[in-house]
Order: structure tokens, then C-alpha cells, then sequence
């Protein structure tokens, strides 16, 4: 009897120490995330010789993330410093990948490569530094849910896609709205989200022309 008594007492001083470390365990693992992974990304211009960090975000913070170019003759990523520098004057793609478990998420962006002497723009998105010359042009089509449109309807917070189509597949976006986020998921095709209501005016250029979307959020 006293020795089943003496087993069981270390049992006893054995468990509060198995129960701490199960807790410790469970708060230091990685939490689950509740959203799908999703990597985005930003269309960079930069000049021939110089170097450009990527501009990227991965709603994942653990997840892996890697960088590879269509045309290593117009650029090269620098993986360990995540830039991307240029070589040739040209246009190439880049593509962001991102990896968490058993999920992948991929966005292409585009890159274009200048003359080492142009000169770019600290914020090249500013409507201040759009050429005065481009004058409106109906040459650039929004297609929203596959129909011609000039101005969105959106309801706030939620994701939409839209596609854009003209003879100069090369599109960049100029506002000065925090609220208004654009990222591009595919050749053409655009996400959109807006954390706020109101009335927005984004201006979408391509080289020739460029085009004013309205956009309402309700």
C-alpha cells in the first residue's frame, strides 16, 4: 500500500509540470489564420543600373516568400535584400510567391526598366506628376463583371475585380486616397478595395493616354 501511495505521489508532483509545459506549447505555436493567404505586390520602374526594393505585403507574416523574373536580361532579384536591380531598358515581369503550408499564393507585377539618366518620381502615383499633354481618352476600357464601365459602385471594405483594356497593355494608377487600394492579380485585371464611403476620382495612364474612373462607395 505505501509503495502504490509513494507512485502515485510522484505522479502527483509530475502533473502541474506536464500542464505548464502543454500551456507553454500551446501559446508559443504559430496561430492558425483565419483568412486564406494572400500575397500582394506593386509594378516597379526603375533605371538601368540602379535598384529598387519590392514592394510587397503578405497577410501572413511566417509565410516564404520568393521573387522571380520573366527576362533576367532586363533585371535580377537580390533575394537577400528582396530588391530587384536593373539591367536593360525594357519591359519584363516579376513574379511575388508566397508559401504557408499547403497554401500558395502568386501576383505578377510589371517592371520597367529606363535609361540610367530618367529620372522617376519619388511618388510616382501622385496625380501632380501626370504629363499635362495626355490629354482624356476613351482608348483605355473599364470592364466591370464584363460590362463597359466609367465609374464603380463598390460597398465598402469588399474586394472587386476589374479589367482593363487598350492598345498599350501598361497601366499605372494615380490618387492620393489611403482609402483606395488597387493591387493587380493578373495581366489586365485588377483587385479594388475601399475602407471608407464617399466619391473617389482615380486616374488610370497608360504611355498615351490616360482616363478618369469615378468611383461611389457606399
Amino acid at each position: 500500500m505505501k509503495e502504490a501511495w509513494k507512485k502515485s505521489w510522484k505522479y502527483l508532483l509530475i502533473l502541474p509540470i506536464v500542464i505548464v509545459a502543454v500551456v507553454v506549447l500551446i501559446v508559443t505555436l504559430p496561430k492558425e489564420e483565419n483568412n486564406p493567404l494572400m500575397v500582394t505586390a506593386r509594378d516597379i520602374v526603375l533605371t538601368v543600373g540602379g535598384s529598387k526594393e519590392i514592394d510587397y505585403d503578405v497577410n501572413i507574416k511566417q509565410a516564404i516568400v520568393s521573387f522571380d523574373v520573366s527576362d533576367e536580361t532586363r533585371a535580377n532579384v537580390d533575394e537577400s535584400e528582396k530588391k530587384i536591380v536593373g539591367l536593360s531598358e525594357g519591359k519584363t515581369a516579376l513574379t511575388v510567391t508566397a508559401k504557408y503550408g499547403n497554401e500558395t499564393s502568386v501576383v505578377t507585377v510589371d517592371v520597367t526598366v529606363l535609361d540610367k539618366n530618367s529620372i522617376i518620381p519619388e511618388n510616382p502615383d501622385s496625380p501632380d506628376e501626370i504629363e499635362e499633354e495626355i490629354e482624356e481618352s476613351d482608348d483605355i476600357k473599364v470592364l466591370f463583371d464584363n460590362v463597359e464601365v466609367d465609374e464603380l459602385v463598390l460597398n465598402i471594405g469588399e474586394n472587386y475585380n476589374f479589367t482593363l483594356n487598350s492598345d498599350e497593355p501598361f497601366y499605372s494608377f494615380s490618387h492620393n486616397y489611403d482609402e483606395v487600394q488597387i493591387t493587380k492579380i493578373a495581366t489586365n485585371t485588377y483587385n479594388i478595395v475601399v475602407s471608407e464611403s464617399g466619391h473617389y476620382s482615380i486616374i488610370i495612364r497608360t504611355p498615351s493616354y490616360k482616363k478618369t474612373l469615378n468611383i461611389i462607395v457606399k
